[in-house]
Order: structure tokens, then sequence, then C-alpha cells
């Protein structure tokens, strides 16, 4: 027998069996794999996945796969979205767009997400793409409103503190390459994500400022180059026309190999911290210095809500512990330097 090899087949392994799916999420193919009946359920499959009728969910979804909105989301953006979008393409394709407007299409997204209920962290991301795709349709009237809009979260932990201390960015340094260790400095004075620190270029450096779009949402931002951050980057050797490299041959860092040192150095440090939380430092930083939320979310590209939020949950309490202590006579040296706003604003790696 002629065996064929189809591209894009899932494997799934479970209770001592394999089971092979069309795609990732979708529809399960019987047989064996190589055989003319498995062959045909692929192909039907695909043909089905193909047919887009307009009306339904599926022409929502090939529609905004197609669109500039999602042309223009970061690489590591769509990768994260495109299993999702199979996902929701595989249960909900052949809805009637009239159904999506129905109130009662939200108990079928509660369920569907659910579903994943052990996995709260990917149900949330999954429904964070279902509202993003439906809010894209209202936008364009191709539904009346987003059924998706008010549906909770599963995940609650709350970050808003994850800040890095000085005690944690001591021990990282010490466990640290000096070019992982210049990736999370420069993490710190600049709050860009991972994602733009490795695409960070001298090209963008001018002057005072270092003028960048960042990669998630297309923002320009505007970074100031403090005395800090210009000491950083006339320290850091020039060896071609990005600012990060790596150790071996000097060649910039990839998002995988960034993503694997950092990690391997924060177990080596104790330091139970992610690269995302130099972001939430970074603004915290900012708004010890006294920045405004405005003025923050304006640097780093946030959401003057989410600046709010912060501000409100480390800041604003940093400052009331200083207050309380400074009334009942204990001053600051009894206060964490971790919670002290001057301590931060000081922090410099």
């Amino acid at each position: 027998m002629v065996m064929v090899e189809l591209k894009g087949v899932h494997k799934v392994r479970g209770g001592g069996r394999v089971y092979y799916y069309a795609w990732r999420g979708g529809p399960r193919l019987e047989g064996e794999p190589g055989s003319a009946d498995f062959l045909r359920q692929f192909q039907e499959a695909h043909r089905a996945r193909k047919q887009v009728v307009d009306g339904t969910f599926r022409a929502i979804l090939v529609a905004y796969r197609a669109s500039p909105d999602f042309a223009r989301l970061g690489d590591h953006t769509k990768r994260a979205y495109r299993p999702h979008l199979d996902a929701l393409e595989a249960r909900f394709a052949t809805l009637p767009a009239a159904a999506l407007d129905d109130p009662r299409v939200r108990r079928h997204f509660i369920d569907w997400r659910d579903t994943m209920a052990d996995r709260p962290r990917t149900a949330d991301m999954a429904m964070g793409v279902l509202k993003r795709v439906l809010g894209w349709a209202e936008e364009r009237v191709m539904v009346t409103s987003n059924q998706a809009a008010p549906i909770g979260r599963l995940h609650r932990a709350d970050r808003a503190d994850s800040i890095w201390s000085d005690a944690q960015l001591a021990a990282f340094q010490a466990q640290a390459s000096p070019e992982v260790w210049r990736a999370v400095q420069l993490a710190v004075l600049t709050g860009l994500r991972q994602s733009d620190l490795i695409r960070l270029a001298w090209g963008h450096v001018e002057g005072d400022v270092i003028a960048f779009r960042t990669s998630k949402r297309g923002r320009r931002v505007l970074i100031p180059v403090t005395p800090a951050l210009r000491q950083l980057l006339d320290d850091t050797p020039r060896l071609g026309p990005i600012i990060l490299t790596t150790s071996r041959g000097k060649r910039p860092w990839t998002a995988d190999g960034l993503r694997t040192s950092f990690s391997r150095t924060c177990t080596a440090a104790g330091v139970e911290r992610t690269f995302h939380d130099l972001r939430r430092t970074a603004a915290t930083n900012l708004l010890a210095a006294g920045l405004d939320a405005s003025q923050v979310a304006l640097l780093m590209g946030w959401s003057e809500r989410d600046i709010e939020a912060l501000k409100r949950r480390y800041v604003s309490r940093a400052a009331v512990v200083q207050a309380v202590l400074a009334k009942l006579g204990g001053g600051s040296a009894g206060a964490s330097r971790a919670d002290n706003p001057e301590e931060i604003s000081r922090r410099a790696p």
C-alpha cells in the first residue's frame, strides 16, 4: 500500500491509543493513516472547512483571518491566536450570524470555555480571541452585538503587584550572563515587551528618545533616554544593527532563545518572576517617580485603565504605608525597599 503523508493531521495519544484529527480542533479521522478511506475523510473535512456560507460564523472567521486587523498582529500573537480560531471554527462554524446576536448564545460560549476549565489560562485566551473576533465583526456590522464581551475570566491570579525587588534583581544578576542581564536592564529601563526588545535597533535611538512601534498593537511609543538608560546604551557593544545580541556569534536574540536563557537564570537565582513582570516594574518606577497615568500610558503603549490599576494596587498602597510609618514614628527604615516608591524610582540596575 502506498502511504501518503498528510500535512496538518493532529495526533493525540491517550489510553494507549493514537487518535487522528484533520487539524487541531478538527473532526476525528477513523481508520488506518495512509489508507484510502483515511485520505477521503481528510479531504472531505478540508473541503467542508473551505466552504464558506454567507451569514455563518465561519464566514466571519474567514473574513477576520483575511483582514488587515489580523495581518497587523505580531507574529507571536498570530501563532497564539490560530489554534483558538481553529477551535472556534470546529465548534461554531455553522452557527448563523443571527444566532450570534441572541443573548442565549452566551451560554454556549461559556459551556465551550468551561471545557477548558482545567487549563484556565488557555480558556481565558480562547475567550479573548472570541471577544476580539466578535468585536471586529460588530464594528463592521456583521453582528449587532458582542455577546462574548460580558463573559468573565477563569484565571483569577492577580499579578498587578508582581514587580521585581532590588534583591531579586541582584540575585538574577549574580547568575546571569552579561547578555541576559543586559536584556533585563533594558526591559526595566524601557518597559518594552520581550518581543520588542529583541527587535530594538540602534536606529530607533533618536537623541534623547527611543522612537519605536510596538509589535503587539502597532502603537508608536516614545521612550525617554534617562541617564541610566544612556549609560546602559553607552556600555553596550555595537555589534550590528540590533542592540541586544547573544554571546554566541554576537547574533540578535531569537524569542525562544532569550525566553529559555531568562527562565534558566531565574531558576538558578531562585527568582519567581516573569519577563513581563519587568514591564510592570518599569511602569511602577515611572509612577513612583511622579508621572501620571496618562503619561506612563503614552510612554509604554498601555491603556490608562491598566496604568491606573497598577498605581492603585502598588504605588498608592506604598505611599499609604510610608505615611502611616511616618505618623507612628517608624520612618522609612521600617519599610521594605520593594514597597518604597522613592527606592523604586532610584532603582537602576
